[in-house]
Order: C-alpha cells, then sequence, then structure tokens
C-alpha cells in the first residue's frame, strides 16, 4: 500500500493577472556601495529618485485648468494696473476690507446695513397685509361668496337656502390638516294648509354652511379658492343633486365655471388642496430624524418619544431660551417639587375636614406650608450660624 503524498505545484499561467504590489519597483537600485560616501550623502539618494521616478500631477487636470486661467485672469489685471498711473499712485489700505468697523464709525457693516435696510420694507408691508387680511376677511369672504353664487349659478344657492338663513360662514380652529369643509343637510317638512288630514304640502329646506380654517387660511388667494371649492360642492349637492361622489364629472365642471369666472383672482379650483400649513411649534427626533409639527405646546419631551425609532425629541421651533430644546433647559423649582408631593395630602385633608377642596383652596394651604416650611429653615440656617459664631469666639479667647 502506497503512502499518500503532497501533489507537486501546478505551472503558474502565463495569463494569471500578478498584483500591482508585486510588479517591479518603478525607481531602479542605485548602483551604490554601503563603503562609499556617497550611498550617506542624501543629495545623491534624492537626485537619483528625482531622476528615475514618474512624474506624478499635483492636482487634476480639471483644476489645473482652472489654475491656468485665474493666472492668466490676474497676469491681464497685473498689467492693466501697470499701464494705469493713478491707480499705482493709490495708497494700499491699512485694515482688511473683512475685518469689522469701529463703533466710531459705524455698528454693522455697511453691506449688512445695505441688506436690511432694503429688506426691512419687505417684512414690513407682509405683515402690515397679514394684518389688514385678519381684520377684512370676514367681510371678504362673504362678499365673494355672494359673487360666486351670482357669477356660476344665479344666485340658486342663496336662494335655496334662504329659509334657513343663507349659506353660513363659520371660521374654524379645529380645522388644522384641511383648509375648508362644506356641510349640507336636506329636511323634508310637512306644512297644514286645512283641517281634512289630507290637506297638507311637502316643502324642503336646504341647510349649508362653509367652515374655513384659520390656521391654513392666511392670503386673499387661499381665501377665495378655498370658497370656490367648497362652494362647487354645495352646487353639486344642491342644483346637481349628487351626493354619492363629491369630485365627480359635476364638481369639476362648476370648477371649470368658477376658475373662468374669476381666474383673474388665482382662482383654480382642484380636486385636492396643497397649501403648506404654518405651524408654531415643532420638534425634531435626534434618532431618526422626523418632524412632529402641532398648533400648540402639546408635547411634552420628558414623557413623550418618537413613536418609530423612540428616540428623544427636541423642541426646533420655536428655540427656548439657551438654545437648547424643550426639556433641556431649567428643571422644576424647589416649589413645584414640593406642590407635586403635597398636594394629594393637603386635598384629602381638606375633605376629610369638611373644607372646601376646590383647586384655589387647596394650592393656597399648600403654599402656607411651603412658606412655613421655608420660614423654619431660615431660622435653623440662621441658629446654626450664631452657634458657630460663639464657638469661634470661645476659641479666639483661648491660649495654649
Amino acid at each position: 500500500m502506497s503512502r499518500p503524498a503532497t501533489p507537486s505545484r501546478a505551472p503558474s499561467s502565463p495569463s494569471k493577472l500578478v498584483s500591482p504590489s508585486k510588479k517591479k519597483p518603478a525607481i531602479p537600485k542605485a548602483d551604490l556601495r554601503p563603503s562609499l560616501d556617497a550611498f550617506w550623502n542624501p543629495e545623491v539618494v534624492n537626485e537619483w529618485n528625482e531622476k528615475h521616478s514618474p512624474v506624478k500631477t499635483l492636482v487634476s487636470p480639471k483644476k489645473q485648468k482652472w489654475r491656468d486661467d485665474i493666472d492668466k485672469m490676474m497676469e491681464g489685471v497685473a498689467l492693466d494696473d501697470e499701464s494705469d498711473d493713478s491707480d499705482a499712485q493709490a495708497p494700499s489700505p491699512t485694515t482688511s476690507p473683512r475685518k469689522k468697523p469701529t463703533k466710531a464709525t459705524s455698528s454693522r457693516s455697511p453691506v449688512k446695513k445695505l441688506v436690511l435696510d432694503s429688506a426691512s420694507p419687505d417684512v414690513k408691508a407682509i405683515r402690515a397685509e397679514r394684518k389688514t387680511f385678519l381684520t377684512e376677511r370676514e367681510a371678504m369672504a362673504s362678499s365673494f361668496l355672494a359673487e360666486l353664487d351670482q357669477t356660476i349659478c344665479a344666485g340658486r344657492i342663496q336662494h335655496l337656502s334662504a329659509p334657513t338663513g343663507g349659506i353660513h360662514l363659520i371660521w374654524s380652529n379645529t380645522l388644522r390638516s384641511t383648509a375648508g369643509r362644506a356641510n349640507w343637510r336636506r329636511e323634508t317638512i310637512r306644512l297644514r294648509t286645512g283641517p281634512a288630514p289630507t290637506d297638507f304640502t311637502t316643502a324642503i329646506r336646504h341647510h349649508c354652511s362653509i367652515e374655513l380654517a384659520v390656521k391654513v387660511i392666511d392670503t386673499p388667494e387661499r381665501l377665495y379658492n378655498v370658497l370656490a371649492h367648497e362652494f362647487c360642492h354645495l352646487t353639486t349637492f344642491m342644483i346637481s343633486d349628487v351626493r354619492n361622489n363629491p369630485h365627480g364629472a359635476e364638481f369639476k365642471s362648476w370648477g371649470r365655471k368658477a376658475s373662468e369666472a374669476f381666474g383673474h383672482r388665482g382662482v383654480q379650483v382642484t380636486t385636492k388642496h396643497s397649501y403648506a400649513i404654518e405651524y408654531k411649534f415643532v420638534w425634531e427626533c435626534v434618532g431618526c430624524g422626523y418632524v412632529f409639527k402641532r398648533h400648540s405646546k402639546s408635547v411634552d419631551t420628558e414623557r413623550h418619544s418618537c413613536g418609530k425609532c423612540k428616540g428623544r425629541l427636541v423642541q426646533i421651533k420655536p428655540v427656548p431660551r439657551g438654545g437648547k430644546g424643550a426639556g433641556e433647559g431649567k428643571g422644576k423649582s424647589e416649589y413645584q417639587v414640593f406642590v407635586k408631593e403635597h398636594f394629594a395630602r393637603v386635598k384629602k385633608g381638606l375633605v376629610e375636614g369638611g373644607r372646601d377642596a376646590g383647586m384655589g383652596r387647596v394650592m393656597e394651604a399648600v403654599a402656607g406650608e411651603y412658606r412655613e416650611m421655608k420660614a423654619g429653615k431660615g431660622a435653623v440656617g440662621d441658629a446654626g450660624v450664631g452657634g458657630e459664631r460663639e464657638l469661634e469666639d470661645a476659641l479666639e479667647g483661648l491660649k495654649i
């Protein structure tokens, strides 16, 4: 029985790729022996390396071309400067133009001052327009609604809703995700006309209203577009008698009429609103970056966290004082901690004693206990300080 042996290595393939690191060095070895002084001379070695090393480009071709263009441009500027005698005689500035001016000259840079002065009229104008819109939006809405009714359907909506008071405009603070809403309800009533049971007539009353979002509608253009959109819903319900397809062919037909009639005011009736809602408070997750927007400060960073990654939330709008996120600033005061600890006990004691246990009475009792506690701490502190002083005086009188 023959013993197994390791097979011989296969011959190397002529087409086998060679690693770049295993190639022959680019710089040939210098024929310098250790016994020669040239071997220890750095100038000789550096000259040999510079002679045989491959030439490397310091920068990319695009950047080099850009530098060449700059050099040519600067040469042209230099020639122009040399030819101009007035510029050559002008003294060079002693200070950098980027440095801030002194208080004697100006409190801010002329460039910044020019930018602020040019931008301030626009900001003032925008604020004035918003303020004017807030005071006149109800009159504008009523006037435009009457124009819509007369222009599009010859006043039929107002005529049908007259027995119930016409179209009611409601400015709502609860609509925060939509710009407006059209409400319509039809009521069938019987009106008796004689003594017989069959002496009656049937009448139909239309109850309709349009809700407008205070948080979303902040410009006249938005007001006109939202009113036109919701009015087309009412015409679809009351005139076209279509209730199961609010954005169907009938709605689009009424929308085209409104867009053509009031296109000069920027009215373009579409099936959906795409307005960017301005939120007063914004929080951001430090983990995934998801943003939570609210109209009120309803997010508590100590109790709430991100619903996606459970990360911590930081308030970014408006930025809290000190530049810190909500929950990162100053903690609760000593009085707040005292109220939280003793509120339930004080309220229970008032209830058991048969006294008024309202919120005001409980807070009054808790505040009284807090004042007594602070007064007791002050008395103890003063006594401790007096005892220390007496002990120091006694020790000063002792002599060893």
